[in-house]
């Protein structure tokens, strides 16, 4: 049968304490976030990734870099004393056109493909109008690749006439190309040159400079090792 006595104060009284003490470790546990990511552990927050791997610089052992293309290409000769046609001018000095000429050429580099490329070239110039020239040009080639897509070149060696008379002269030349794709690209060069003639009635030894222009499509080809 149960008792109708009155509950004791002190029995009150620690119930309410109990109560106001588990009470807020109640709500702390309800408000923390179940799905909440653990805290990072002390020692996987020292360790850092590199924002960038080490890069070893690449040697030349087993390196290919072969460039090659086939132009069309117009000269200008800075006196003409041999009179012959297309004439800028009027006198023995003066300016004239030299034959259209196509152009074949094929070089390879040697060095390593960071920075500049050093290899050697050789060109096949042969005249499409007028008479038979052929010139052929081995020449020191000098390669820098400025983006993936674009390639600068410059050159110097001899060109050796075949036809129609023997001769030897100095050429230097700078040229890029634009690739469209990983080996097709399209380019031109601006090439500088002096020959040697023969003696004509004013002077002993004539000396014939010419600057050129050639535009055509560049095929570039690499084999890293």
């Amino acid at each position: 049968m149960p008792s109708s006595a009155p509950a004791r104060p002190d029995r009150v009284v620690a119930l309410l304490i109990g109560l106001s003490l588990w009470a807020p470790q109640a709500a702390g546990a309800d408000a923390e976030d179940p799905f909440r990511e653990a805290k990072e552990r002390p020692v996987e927050a020292q360790v850092r990734r590199p924002t960038q791997p080490a890069r070893t610089p690449r040697g030349a052992d087993g390196y290919q870099h072969w460039l090659g293309g086939l132009g069309i290409g117009k000269g200008l000769r800075f006196n003409n004393p041999y009179r012959l046609p297309r004439v800028l001018g009027d006198d023995a000095e003066s300016l004239s056109l030299s034959a259209t000429y196509l152009d074949l050429h094929l070089g390879r580099t040697f060095s390593a493909p960071d920075g500049f490329e050093h290899g050697v070239a050789a060109h096949l110039s042969i005249a499409t109008d007028g008479i038979r020239q052929e010139v052929v040009t081995p020449s020191y080639l000098l390669l820098r690749r400025f983006s993936p897509r674009v390639l600068g070149f410059g050159r110097a060696g001899f060109p050796i006439v075949l036809e129609p008379d023997a001769n030897v002269g100095l050429e230097a030349g700078l040229g890029a190309a634009y690739f469209f794709t990983a080996s097709l690209g399209v380019g031109a060069e601006l090439d500088f040159s002096v020959f040697y003639g023969a003696a004509t009635v004013d002077r002993a030894v004539t000396v014939i400079p010419m600057t050129s222009l050639a535009i055509g499509v560049y095929f570039d080809w690499e084999h890293l090792p």
